[in-house]
């Protein structure tokens, strides 16, 4: 049996619910999702691991579109387009960069978070199993594909999780040299002149990047508020720094939409004002507002 006959196999058990289920499903592994969780860790729980989760991200992402680029497998639905369900994901298949993902976020927060919540293995074992199947299920990916990307995620993030513990106290400085491969990502890109929906991912996750690091260093060295909220100060947060980043992410793309539409480079942008706003933006309003 080869590949796309396991995809026609797996897709033997679709009905329409489990169909937008695991359209929900899938997206646990986008990079939207990546934002939510990598925020949720800055604002309540620990900078310093939030930071080695998008550190880690970086790294993975790289690794990824540079195998993607290398290999240039099709997707399952360019071979058989009755396996498509959903939106078609733009690009090439292996490996899987949901799968990726899954296995950054997975390991990072089992490493930090799961000997002292049990319950946290489970969620995170879960999300292991069910993004990389979702994949599968929903045509946009070969086993194989997953499989790899899965793989690689875990790998990677031990690997580059013990580097920035090396990192020490001075990971913040190294978040600013990561800037400088971002920004000579944008501009390889930008000569190679590739169809916008072959690259807006990848803006989208350079803009992002070289926000947050940028505010995670100004946030260390200057801003330096360091209190976690309780009781009814979480709240107070999560609405101020979800308003804050909103404004960015909603405002910036309606007067972008103004300019040019689904251009990469005010993606950037725009996507860099977010990464901005999240970390040091926000943390300046919360000490301000002492929630």
């Amino acid at each position: 049996m080869n590949e796309i006959e396991i995809v026609r196999w797996v897709q033997g058990i679709r009905f329409p619910l489990l169909d937008e289920l695991f359209k929900i499903i899938t997206e646990l592994g986008d990079q939207l999702a990546f934002i939510a969780i990598a925020l949720t860790i800055y604002w309540f729980f620990n900078k310093r691991i939030a930071f080695k989760l998008v550190f880690v991200f970086i790294s993975s992402a790289i690794v990824n579109e540079v195998l993607k680029a290398i290999i240039m497998r099709p997707r399952p639905y360019v071979v058989d387009p009755d396996t498509n369900v959903g939106t078609s994901t733009h690009g090439y298949a292996f490996p899987s960069g949901h799968a990726q993902n899954t296995g950054v976020i997975t390991t990072v927060l089992n490493q930090n978070f799961g000997k002292k919540n049990p319950w946290l293995r489970w969620v995170l074992l879960a999300f292991l199993i069910l993004v990389p199947f979702s994949r599968v299920y929903l045509g946009q990916h070969y086993p194989s594909d997953v499989v790899v990307g899965l793989l690689l995620g875990i790998t990677i993030a031990y690997g580059i999780s013990i580097l920035v513990d090396k990192m020490g106290e001075k990971e913040h400085i190294y978040g600013m040299y990561a800037i400088i491969p971002l920004l000579l990502g944008v501009l390889i890109l930008s000569l190679l002149g590739q169809p916008y929906e072959e690259v807006k991912n990848i803006f989208v996750a350079l803009g992002g990047l070289t926000g947050f690091f940028l505010g995670y260093f100004i946030d260390k060295k200057y801003i330096q508020y360091h209190e976690y909220p309780k009781g009814i100060k979480i709240l107070y947060r999560l609405m101020i720094g979800a308003l804050i980043v909103m404004i960015f992410y909603l405002g910036l793309s309606i007067l972008f939409d103004m300019i040019a539409v689904d251009n990469q480079y005010l993606d950037y942008i725009r996507y860099m004002f977010v990464g901005f706003g999240g970390s040091a933006l926000s943390m300046l309003t919360f000490k301000k507002l002492k929630v």
